[in-house]
């Protein structure tokens, strides 16, 4: 009795290790980005470059209010441009809230890649049409080609960011997954960082870098 006990016991022990590894290779066949955490290298995210017309920097101090900071690089568009992938990875989330600190709500259009499982890159499309504006809202959203899991390629085609007044950007991210955010510009290629470098500052930021921090 007390040996078939035992045999019991032996089995759950080996069975417990098997059904994570078998959970872990399945995590990875689905999201289909490799198991490691090392830093990723950025090409430039907008197709168009020649339709940016200022760039906002990473970084600025109290920029959604007291104690927090601008988590990303703000690429000011003056026409309609394809929003391409900057990374191999995985789409792991797209999302749509409003703009609560904006006196138009307007909608924020979210797209997530995962890189590694240390990083993700966010391209917020932010095309500045009011809160309410239904229809060419709308236009913004069925732009978005991609959906959840799908994998992509560099330079792949993401969703066209639509052109609406001179508050129309591209809000551009690289965060780790654990938490926090860093400037895209410093994980970006040669050639991405020469795209950057001929985009002019936004008022109010001329003599700033693009990462403040």
């Amino acid at each position: 009795m007390k040996k078939m006990k035992w045999n019991k016991k032996k089995k759950i022990l080996v069975l417990i290790p098997t059904i994570f590894i078998s959970l872990f290779i399945g995590a990875i066949l689905i999201i289909g980005v490799p198991p490691i955490i090392s830093n990723p290298i950025l090409e430039f995210p907008i197709e168009e470059s020649s339709k940016i017309d200022h760039l906002r920097p990473y970084g600025v101090s109290n920029w959604s209010g007291p104690g927090t900071h601008h988590d990303g690089i703000d690429l000011v568009i003056n026409d309609t441009v394809s929003i391409i992938s900057p990374v191999k990875g995985t789409i792991i989330g797209i999302t749509e809230n409003k703009n609560t600190h904006s006196e138009n709500s307007n909608v924020l259009f979210g797209v997530k890649i995962l890189i590694n499982w240390g990083w993700c890159v966010e391209l917020c499309l932010e095309p500045n049409f009011d809160g309410d504006d239904e229809y060419n809202n709308t236009l913004q959203r069925n732009s978005i080609k991609v959906s959840i899991l799908q994998r992509v390629n560099i330079g792949d085609h993401i969703a066209e960011l639509l052109y609406a007044n001179d508050g129309s950007h591209l809000h551009y991210a690289l965060r780790k997954v654990m938490g926090g955010d860093v400037c895209a510009y410093r994980y970006s290629s040669p050639l991405a960082k020469s795209f950057f470098d001929n985009i002019s500052m936004g008022a109010g930021f001329l003599d700033d870098p693009i990462c403040i921090i």
